[in-house]
């Protein structure tokens, strides 16, 4: 049977912590095969690969919520700037039709008590 390939199916966490040896420059991934007995010479460079993909993936996702994420902000912020914009205008009207004044005038003495 030499010669045939074997598939060893390992968990995420476990190529996830073999790849995070290589990463952190603990190991090499020569060194980290053979630690956690992983055949093929390539086998954590796959593994690398794979996760950069899906974490690309992920970051265009990401990056695309984002962008969702600020346009409804946006739309948020203008609602409220209309929303102050009717709020100033009716107290206006008021203070003119009442002759009263809402507005707290901000330059004048508070009375003491």
């Amino acid at each position: 049977m030499s010669g045939l390939k074997t598939s060893n199916n390992y968990s995420l966490e476990f190529k996830l912590k073999a790849i995070e040896e290589v990463r952190l420059g603990h190991l090499s991934k020569m060194e980290v095969s053979k630690k956690y007995g992983i055949e093929g010479h390539s086998t954590i460079s796959k593994w690398i690969r794979k996760l950069e993909c899906k974490t690309s993936t992920l970051s265009k996702k990401s990056h695309h919520d984002l962008k969702l994420k600020i346009l409804e902000l946006e739309k948020q912020l203008e609602e409220e700037r209309i929303r102050r914009i009717v709020a100033e205008e009716t107290i206006n009207v008021a203070e003119d039709e009442f002759k009263i004044s809402i507005r707290k005038k901000f330059d004048s003495k508070q009375s003491k008590k």
